[in-house]
């Protein structure tokens, strides 16, 4: 069997940043589900099917159609905006200075591999 790369990426990023993210963040202390929004699950929605032909199925959870009870059940490579945000980084106060050059190379890796798979995801 054959390991696609950039999924691979994918989830070595998730699995980088997962224990950034359940740390939480100064942004949204009080949501439980931190700054997973439904708009990030329409947007995960839209790319599975427009860039990998996959319909994701809704966990019937009431406000995000992903959420299950162990967290996000979308396959890392499907939530491309979701796995490459960490709140840290993204508003401002970054990481040590080690962990911010695993992230940006990582994040190289994964938006050069997407390219070159026209699987860029769209940046909104």
């Amino acid at each position: 069997m054959t390991v696609d790369p950039l999924q691979a990426r994918y989830r070595e990023m998730a699995a980088f940043t997962k224990p950034v993210c359940d740390a939480g963040c100064e942004q949204f202390r009080g949501n439980p589900y931190r700054c997973c929004d439904r708009k990030y699950c329409d947007l995960a929605r839209t790319f599975a099917r427009e860039k990998y032909g996959v319909t994701l199925a809704d966990t019937g959870h009431p406000l995000l159609p992903f959420m299950g009870k162990a967290g996000c059940v979308v396959e890392p490579h499907l939530r491309p905006i979701c796995v490459l945000h960490a709140c840290p980084i993204s508003y401002g106060r970054g990481l040590d200075v080690d962990a911010m050059k695993r992230y940006r190379s990582l994040r190289d890796s994964i938006l050069t591999e997407a390219a070159a798979q026209d699987k860029m995801p769209a940046f909104e």
